[in-house]
């Protein structure tokens, strides 16, 4: 009876840590579109990744932080990185690309013969 229990609860806690990843990940990607339209930009591939997750203490209780990462565009023909950071569901830090400076040209070939 105690092992069908604790399997139960097991089993419980699975599914809500899975669900609760899923609600964060939804979360993070209707700020990274809100970010992204604030700041005039676009993001592409209309998702975003996680990239790392660890546990922070505030005001002495545990919480989840993750970082998520996601790619934007100026003017759709460039591809520049920006992340965002979830603590619970709450936004607590961002960073997106400058737009006041134009990327850098890529380097040019010469061939040599």
């Amino acid at each position: 009876m105690t092992g069908t229990l604790l399997a139960l609860l097991l089993i419980a806690a699975a599914i809500w840590a899975w669900m609760d990843v899923l609600r964060s990940r939804e979360y993070a990607i209707a700020h990274g579109h809100r970010l992204c339209a604030d700041a005039g930009l676009q993001l592409l591939d209309q998702s975003v990744a996680v990239s790392r997750v660890r546990l922070v203490w505030r005001d002495g209780l545990p919480s989840v932080l993750r970082r998520y990462v996601f790619d934007v565009s100026t003017d759709g023909s460039d591809r520049r990185p920006g992340h965002l950071d979830l603590e619970g569901h709450r936004l607590a830090a961002w960073s997106l690309p400058d737009t006041t400076t134009p990327d850098p040209a890529p380097p040019r070939l010469r061939i040599v013969q």
